[in-house]
């Protein structure tokens, strides 16, 4: 633990601009310590007698991780006026390199530039930046009773990417898809500090991130805020208060899925078990029992039948080998390749041997050309009978099949901007149905985005929002979800070994052990999902963080959905 926290320390000193590189030893303006629970915090150094301007704003940027008393330390170097106005909360900028401070940008000025590796705003927002990117930062300085003290400078603070974890933290806000059965995941970054789960309630009430803008819902009325800016927490029981105007037009049952919504967001704090709804610190009545009250499901299970090809016929596959499926007629004749099923009845899809055809079969087992075009990627069916796929006939365009066609019309192209032009080699549905992960090649670059389906209230698909691109060191051209949370990714190549990657919407990632040729992944979003991988030598189960080869044959192995 001591070298643990002098290398935390050291860290720190190599981490601030103008330090000197001879000359006596100096002390560090922020020391780490470590809490009960493993964490670290930081004490900061107050603002010392004779500092030049220079000091100043480097003592002012490495006190923000102090968070004591609202960041009492940090606002000492501030004017007595500025120190009330400013706003650590609105931005933490993280960075890598060492800031530089610059002298003098203008009169009465000065500049930290900093290369920033990325940003989190004041909803919780993170932002990964490209490679080197750069910010410069302006200060303007004051001498107050002869001291230089800050009287202008950004809100927010300034993080060192290698403390931002300790001082930070994920926490999931959740809304729910257009029918109120599942809950959707919307991970935030917030500031280990006092009142966190205010900030996280507040975060939630102003809605979701805009890649899930109009594709989730909250079952909060607009402008809903708390009454007070804290929720006490006594004995995990959080009581959160609310203006009465909060529940002036909600039915009980709408009472029900906002108390829901507060737990599922809340979980994530250690020290809540249980939320109650307060108006002038009583409790709201929920009403009675209502049997349309169902719990959302959160990482809700796809069936663990998965489907595949062999011999030109549609199978299923469990376990260590598959069967056929009944009241499915031949369909050899499209020689079927990438198949699809959904994860409610008993609905399939498949492209054609050439890609050039879109094949569904209903629950009635009628098999019909649902759409032709270029290079389809393979189906994903939602819950809701729509089957998805992207055509490459004169660009990418998002198609949505339906499953009642004399009701909801044939396939229809889905807006989709930011896939113009794009080459999109996987698109597939989520188990909530309100969002995509998609493997695209924008502008010469493979990536994996994340972004949510807009549909009307009738679940009748109406565009795909502008994603959130996932922070991978490869360029994947594959990916399907794995949880509600993290996807499985990768680039397919029949000749060389492949590492598929397991991403979490948090910004992590996991590499798996290779696999000679791999050409496909399947993964089931829900616990218990066992991993399978193809190669041109048969179908191998993930075990432990290996892959062990079956007996059974069959191509195109595919979870529900």
């Amino acid at each position: 633990m001591v070298a643990a926290v002098t290398i935390a320390v050291m860290a720190l000193l190599t981490g601030c601009a103008g330090i000197p590189t001879s000359g006596p030893l100096g002390v560090s303006t922020t020391v780490p310590t470590q809490g009960p629970d493993g964490s670290l915090s930081f004490s900061a150094a107050s603002p010392r007698d004779g500092m030049t301007p220079e000091e100043i704003i480097e003592g002012f940027y490495k006190a923000g991780v102090d968070t004591n008393d609202d960041y009492k330390t940090a606002r000492e170097y501030l004017t007595t006026e500025f120190a009330g106005t400013w706003n650590p909360a609105a931005k933490a900028t993280v960075y890598d390199a060492d800031p530089a401070v610059v002298s003098n940008v203008e009169e009465g000025s000065y500049g930290v530039s900093v290369e920033v590796s990325s940003t989190v705003d004041d909803s919780g927002i993170r932002a990964v930046l490209p490679d080197r990117s750069s910010q410069l930062l302006t200060f303007q300085l004051t001498q107050v009773n002869g001291q230089w003290r800050i009287s202008q400078a950004p809100d927010g603070v300034l993080i060192e990417a290698g403390n931002f974890e300790s001082l930070f933290s994920p926490h999931t806000l959740y809304f729910y898809d257009s029918t109120f059965q599942y809950a959707v995941p919307d991970v935030r970054w917030f500031a280990n500090k006092q009142g966190l789960a205010a900030t996280v309630i507040s975060a939630m009430l102003e809605g979701a991130a805009p890649h899930l803008n109009n594709a989730v819902f909250s079952a909060f009325p607009p402008g809903a805020t708390l009454a007070q800016p804290s929720v006490p927490v006594e004995s995990g029981e959080a009581r959160v208060d609310f203006d009465a105007t909060v529940f002036a037009d909600a039915s009980d049952l709408r009472r029900k899925h906002m108390r829901q919504q507060l737990e599922l967001t809340l979980s994530s704090l250690d020290n809540v078990s249980s939320v109650v709804m307060t108006v002038d610190q009583q409790a709201v009545d929920l009403g009675a029992a209502d049997p349309e009250f169902k719990a959302a499901q959160v990482n809700a299970s796809v069936p663990n039948t998965q489907i595949a090809v062999a011999d030109k016929a549609l199978v299923y596959f469990q376990g260590n080998g598959y069967t056929a499926i009944g009241n499915i007629p031949d369909v050899s004749a499209y020689n079927p390749v990438d198949p699809a099923m959904s994860p409610v009845g008993t609905r399939y899809a498949f492209l054609s041997g050439d890609r050039k055809r879109l094949v569904t079969v209903d629950d009635a087992g009628t098999v019909r050309v649902a759409i032709t075009g270029t290079n389809f990627t393979q189906p994903s069916v939602d819950y809701l009978g729509w089957t998805w796929t992207v055509n490459h006939n004169g660009g990418a365009h998002v198609i949505a099949v339906p499953s009642d066609t004399a009701l909801d019309g044939e396939a229809r192209d889905i807006s989709a901007e930011w896939l113009d032009g794009a080459e999109v080699t996987s698109f597939r549905v989520s188990r909530d149905g309100a969002r995509v992960v998609v493997a695209a090649t924008i502008d010469g670059e493979a990536g994996i985005y994340i972004a949510g389906l807009i549909r009307d209230s009738a679940g009748v698909p109406r565009g795909v929002q502008t994603p959130v691109k996932l922070q991978l060191s490869q360029h994947l051209t594959r990916a399907v979800w794995e949880r509600d949370d993290s996807i499985i990714a990768w680039n397919p190549d029949t000749e060389e070994p492949v590492a598929p990657v397991r991403a979490t919407i948090d910004g992590k990632s996991e590499e798996f052990s290779p696999l000679l040729g791999l050409t496909n992944v399947s993964a089931g979003a829900g616990d218990r999902r066992n991993i399978y991988a193809e190669n041109p030598e048969g179908i191998y189960v993930r075990s432990g963080n290996s892959w062990r080869k079956l007996e059974g044959q069959a191509t195109g192995l595919a979870y529900p959905g």
